[in-house]
């Protein structure tokens, strides 16, 4: 019996160690290690589908940046305060109708004053040509009275009576300046001309030739009225009642009138 179970026993461990000898021997030759992995293909993702072109199309760089100015421009004519502004009344193709009153500024001795009609016809707006007839008086000052009272002085004098010139205008200067809570429109002009000047000599040495320069303002009140002032040097040559020694005279006188415009309302308006 002892020996049937040791010969049982030595024929299971035999088979054991033998079974695993072989195992091992077979198992020395293969490779046990992973196999690499293979890198799976990258998958393409879908094209997206472009989205469809805008009815509106998109400004170029250039017209975007002319957006500013086209506005500027925009509100540029929309503006209605000009840093220019147009005048208020035009004279072009009107006739003007002044009366004056006149008195001479240069004469010590003698006081002249008068009065004084101007009719006018504009060529235009700045040049215009106007014929003025004047009135005038002469009277003795103290002055006079006392040269000859105390210095025993004779003083010869020059009496214009009236007088007739012709002369072209020309206006170069237009303004504004407020005046009592009112802005008046105002034009600066220049006059030069000639004509003749009677005195009381003219029986004896007939009338004499005589020279204007002058300037003066034009304050605009309505569209058909302007108040006037002007200061007129008359140059003539006379000889004074009570000598044989002519002399040239200056007859430096201000103006000071109202001017009518016909038609009263110009037809050039460039402000309306």
């Amino acid at each position: 019996m002892r020996r049937h179970l040791v010969l049982l026993w030595v024929l299971a461990g035999g088979t054991t160690a033998t079974s695993t000898a072989w195992a091992q021997n077979e198992l020395e030759g293969l490779d046990l290690t992973d196999p690499p992995k293979k890198e799976e293909p990258k998958k393409e993702e879908p094209k997206r589908d472009s989205p469809p072109p805008s009815s509106t199309p998109t400004p170029p760089p250039a017209a975007v940046k002319n957006v500013g100015a086209a506005v500027e421009r925009d509100i540029t004519q929309d503006d209605r305060v000009k840093s220019v502004q147009k005048k208020l009344y035009l004279k072009r193709f009107r006739f003007e109708l002044a009366p004056y009153f006149l008195v001479a500024v240069n004469d010590p001795y003698y006081t002249k004053f008068g009065g004084a009609l101007r009719a006018a016809f504009h060529l235009s707006d700045t040049l215009a040509f106007a014929v003025r007839g004047s009135i005038m008086r002469v009277s003795a000052t103290e002055d006079v009275r006392v040269a000859k009272r105390v210095f025993n002085s004779q003083v010869f004098r020059s009496v214009p009576t009236w007088s007739v010139m012709g002369s072209f205008e020309w206006s170069p200067f237009y303004g504004k300046v407020a005046f009592m809570n009112t802005i008046l429109h105002l034009d600066g002009f220049v006059t030069a001309g000639a004509g003749v000047m009677a005195t009381e000599t003219v029986p004896t040495s007939g009338y004499k030739p005589a020279f204007d320069i002058g300037g003066g303002l034009r304050f605009v009140v309505r569209d058909w009225v302007a108040a006037n002032a002007m200061l007129v040097n008359t140059t003539y040559v006379d000889t004074p009642a009570g000598t044989t020694k002519g002399g040239t005279n200056n007859l430096l006188a201000v103006y000071v009138g109202l001017s009518i415009f016909i038609p009263f309302r110009s037809t050039f308006r460039e402000s309306e």
